[in-house]
């Protein structure tokens, strides 16, 4: 006796179809919101005036200290809270541009401009040469990064380096 098996019809398939699931809308995190960033930038704000003050820091070194710490977290606060039409790619590249093209040159203007004016001195006695260079170069390269980012927010900017053809975005 011959057993003879049914075959499968053309509707039925060999494998199960597994149910999709349903996409979860993504929760947004607490770096997303405006208030943590302006709460990070005072608090670290304050925690460098005392720093500064527990060290015997002058007003000027301080100021420049707070503003070394504070240019930075502006900077990456406004970066992660506005949204970008770009591609996370296409943004870094023109947050590190402008950090290495416009604020190195930014420090460099004004490094060169300071020695031409003989005012090196002064500000290695006042500051100390190590504390001026590394406290303005941090805030140059920031400022050059927001500067970066605000070309490529331009859209004639996206549609001239992105698009040669000049179809739309």
């Amino acid at each position: 006796m011959v057993t003879v098996m049914p075959k499968p019809s053309k509707t039925q398939s060999k494998h199960k179809v597994k149910p999709k699931r349903k996409v979860e809308p993504e929760i947004p995190g607490i770096t997303t919101k405006k208030a943590y960033w302006l709460v990070l930038g005072v608090l670290l704000a304050i925690v460098s005036a005392i720093f500064g003050l527990m060290n015997g820091l002058d007003e000027l070194r301080m100021a420049l200290l707070i503003a070394a710490v504070v240019v930075p977290i502006g900077c990456l606060g406004y970066v992660r809270v506005s949204p970008s039409s770009l591609s996370l790619l296409k943004r870094a590249m023109f947050l590190i541009a402008g950090a290495s093209i416009i604020g190195f040159g930014i420090w460099a203007a004004i490094a060169l401009a300071l020695f031409r004016a003989g005012f090196n001195e002064q500000i290695a006695y006042v500051l100390g040469e190590q504390f001026f260079i590394v406290t303005s170069l941090v805030i140059c390269l920031f400022v050059g990064a927001f500067i970066g980012e605000l070309i490529g927010r331009n859209k004639a900017v996206q549609i001239r380096l992105f698009n040669p053809l000049g179809e739309k975005i």
